[in-house]
């Protein structure tokens, strides 16, 4: 069937199956109605009448779902593999990485994520571009890069501090109350929709151990009341440790970033303040795995590890490694037990090492294979992460009055996870009402 590249007075989606994702029956048999870029009417099949102007989609058996939110991403633009890492990043040229986050959004698009919410600063632009509809593109909720502090997780060591302020990707170095309000300020002025902060270290560098606490309470804080202080503004925290996770949930922050380390007590403050869980458990559970060469492994060769001599004897072997993802997975495991909301978060970072779309697609897959139903996956995806990226009364549910941010699937979704994990079974995507996805290809 060919769908003309126009936009119509209307669209109607004729015979398909309606699934809101927030876990009632779907609708079977039915007509969604498109107008003006958002979900007009959803009705049963034979209370529908053509009316003119009217672009009548057949599609019959076929499912609607919401489209697919990532929490976490980093539209980078960057190339690296593991043995350079960071380095690989920073060291090319800006507008070069500018130019491939474009078609990293596209990928995100094409596998089904209609919305994404960005760390770093291209995210910041390229929020605007898609905007705009010049391009084809997901909703790129901004945040920018994380605060860090100097020699923080964000803060790439490896270069002199002038150069990764003009070149870094994912971290703005503010240290101390004062330079926290005003980096927070001067993201919000850049257009930013959210604000990250980096609470603990990341594991990924000599002196940025997870369980290290890298910012003060008072230094939190002033972060969370000032981006507060815009209405509207989503806190996302990176919180590996439990003391970490701890402070972010007292300080009011909106969502957990990783948050690997909950115990029951935590959990339930979690559960009781509302407080979103994106534990990118596909990067997390296979971190030492996928990413992080063990003892006996070949050790990166750029990667300057003289840091900590206190550390560098200590040995990290596979029981280790087994240990570190089996914690992992029982923390969300307890999350989920514990009533805790949980998002989809990938932390797509950069090729080759997290392929666009494919490692949205994994974190998809492995919310599953750690326990959550695949109607709870669904509704990670759409509803609790419409949350996440604060943009709930917009999109991450079909229903009338929405934006139409949807997916036309060939299967019932709700049977394997592989059916909204394999691109291929997505049929038409739309944004903001536009046909802008047919089976792959960009319908422009």
């Amino acid at each position: 069937m060919l769908y003309s590249i126009h936009r119509p007075e209307r669209t109607a989606l004729i015979g398909v199956n309606v699934l809101d994702a927030r876990g009632g029956d779907p609708v079977r048999d039915a007509v969604l109605v498109i107008e003006d870029g958002r979900i007009a009417e959803i009705l049963a099949r034979t209370h529908y009448t053509t009316r003119p102007g009217t672009e009548e989609l057949q599609l019959q058996g076929m499912w609607v779902t919401p489209g697919l939110i990532d929490a976490h991403v980093h539209l980078a633009g960057g190339r690296a593999g593991i043995d350079d890492q960071e380095l690989g990043v920073i060291a090319e040229n800006r507008t070069v990485r500018a130019i491939r986050a474009v078609c990293e959004a596209q990928t995100l698009l094409k596998h089904g994520f209609t919305t994404v919410r960005d760390v770093s600063w291209n995210g910041l632009y390229l929020k605007r571009v898609f905007f705009e509809q010049k391009l084809p593109g997901p909703k790129v909720i901004a945040c920018g890069p994380g605060l860090t502090r100097t020699g923080g997780h964000g803060d790439l060591f490896q270069f002199t501090p002038d150069y990764v302020r003009e070149n870094g990707v994912f971290g703005l170095v503010a240290d101390g109350e004062q330079e926290i309000v005003k980096a927070v300020r001067y993201l919000l002025r850049e257009g930013a929709d959210a604000i990250k902060i980096f609470l603990s270290g990341g594991d990924n560098w000599p002196h940025d151990r997870n369980g290290d606490i890298q910012y003060s309470a008072r230094e939190l804080a002033a972060a969370v009341e000032e981006a507060h202080r815009q209405t509207g503004t989503i806190v996302m925290c990176h919180a590996e440790s439990r003391e970490a996770i701890a402070m972010a949930v007292e300080a009011g922050v909106d969502t957990i970033e990783h948050g690997e380390d909950l115990d029951a007590d935590l959990a339930k403050t979690m559960a009781d303040a509302g407080t979103i869980l994106v534990p990118t458990l596909q990067l997390i559970a296979n971190w030492h795995r996928d990413f992080m060469p063990l003892d006996g492994d070949r050790r990166p060769p750029l990667r300057p590890d003289a840091f900590l001599y206190r550390d560098l004897y200590q040995g990290r072997d596979a029981s280790f490694a087994d240990d570190y993802s089996g914690s992992a997975v029982r923390s969300f495991q307890l999350a989920l037990e514990s009533g805790v909301k949980i998002a989809l978060g990938s932390d797509t970072v950069y090729e080759p090492l997290t392929p666009f779309g494919e490692y949205s697609a994994l974190e998809f897959r492995a919310l599953v294979e750690a326990g959550m139903t695949v109607r709870q996956a669904i509704t990670a995806a759409t509803v609790v992460s419409s949350e996440a990226v604060g943009m709930s009364h917009v999109i991450g549910t079909v229903e009338v009055g929405k934006q139409a941010d949807l997916l036309v699937v060939r299967a019932d979704p709700t049977t394997s996870a592989d059916v909204l994990a394999d691109a291929s079974n997505i049929h038409l995507i739309f944004c903001d009402g536009r046909l802008t996805v047919k089976d792959g290809k960009f319908e422009w």
